[in-house]
């Protein structure tokens, strides 16, 4: 028995060594030679907000490396205060262009520093710069009608890119088709998250949308894990959670 567990540790550790190469090398094969040659924020530095108040940044970039679209991120990695960020719907092209990102707290608080952040395909992260700034927020007076709009909408339907249960590797990309139904005076955001604590991203907010229709979301684990559910969201405009589902899947991402 005892040679049993010695096999199995070496086959674990061999696993592990094979996965750092792995990540190793595909980090090595996407050097980026990003730069990011002007910034913008609006409202600017130094301005007191109320909470949910978006920080708009506008970047202009230039990259011949890798040749391939990047996404990219504006977040507040602080996570002192809760805080939401736009998704990168609209990619970075190798050449050079201007993106704009938005970012925000939903609560009252202090914001010193911005960061760009940039993956490639793989969602490994190739870029991340820090912009110094200096905003604070103060926490929104809202109504009742603020607090509760959109209570009620639902997510009716998901249809997965990849059916439930699959084993698929790290760093694997699943777009979820989402149908929603929403009545909110001032629309709602929708997200869809891997329920763990694994190293993972999902896309950010990509604009309240209200009314029955669909969206596309998606999500890529950056590590070996098992996900068994997903969390579906509805914030409204003030940043209440104003729907919230869980659905189980059977999903083993490896090395």
């Amino acid at each position: 028995m005892e040679n049993v567990y010695i096999t199995v540790a070496g086959l674990v550790a061999i696993g592990l060594v094979f996965y750092a190469l792995r990540r190793s090398g595909r980090q090595d094969n996407t050097r980026t030679d990003l730069r990011i040659t002007a910034v913008s924020i609006a409202p600017p530095s130094g301005s007191v907000l109320p909470a949910n108040t978006p920080i708009t940044v506008t970047l202009d970039y230039r990259y011949g490396a890798p040749r391939e679209p990047l996404y990219a991120w504006v977040k507040i990695l602080d996570t002192t205060y809760d805080s939401l960020y736009e998704g990168s719907h609209d990619m970075l092209n190798p050449g050079s262009g201007r993106v704009s990102r938005s970012v925000h707290l939903t609560q009252a608080g202090t914001v010193r520093e911005l960061f760009i952040v940039v993956k490639n395909r793989d969602f490994v992260e190739v870029f991340n710069q820090a912009i110094a700034v200096d905003f604070t927020y103060e926490e929104a007076v809202l109504d009742e009608a603020q607090r509760n709009d959109g209570k009620g909408s639902r997510i009716t339907d998901i249809r997965l890119s990849i059916a439930s249960p699959a084993t698929v590797k790290a760093g694997t990309r699943i777009d979820v088709e989402v149908e929603y139904d929403i009545q909110a005076e001032e629309g709602l955001d929708i997200w869809v998250i891997p329920d763990t604590q694994a190293n993972m991203t999902y896309e950010g907010t990509t604009g309240r949308l209200d009314g029955a229709g669909t969206v596309h979301r998606h999500f890529t684990l950056i590590d070996p894990c098992a996900v068994t559910g997903l969390r579906l969201l509805m914030k409204n405009a003030s940043s209440q959670t104003v729907y919230e589902h869980r659905v189980p899947v059977d999903y083993t991402f490896t090395v």
